[in-house]
């Protein structure tokens, strides 16, 4: 079972949003409001420190973000490569589901896990 799932079963709520290439998702620094589940398009992420461009094409049902969940701001910046269509979830909903769902919680560690690999700044 993934986010998506949850999302259609009306157990976590989000609302769907369309960007063109280049727009900007979040901002390393800013606060931590929204988690986006990127359904369609592919994302680059980038970390001011460590000076780190990654391109992550994304899967279906890759939830940006994730590493930044018990954080109170993005540790990286996000941007759209082409048109991109996403599904913003509030943080506090996101943790509240953990909570509520088990089977939630396993899933988001394995997408903690594999974000982190990706952009290699995830927990510096």
């Amino acid at each position: 079972m993934a986010v998506r799932d949850f999302i259609n079963r009306g157990m976590i709520e989000g609302e769907v949003e369309y960007l063109e290439p280049g727009q900007c998702i979040f901002r390393q620094g800013e606060d931590v409001t929204y988690l986006y589940l990127v359904t369609q398009g592919s994302v680059a992420v980038s970390h001011n420190t460590t000076g780190i461009d990654d391109q992550i094409v994304t899967p279906p049902d890759f939830l940006l973000g994730i590493t930044d969940l018990l954080h109170d701001t993005y540790s990286f910046t996000a941007f759209t490569l082409e048109p991109t269509q996403l599904i913003k979830i509030k943080k506090e909903t996101v943790r509240k589901a953990l909570h509520e769902t088990p089977v939630l919680r396993l899933y988001l560690l394995k997408m903690m896990s594999w974000e982190a690999s990706l952009t290699k700044m995830a927990f510096e």
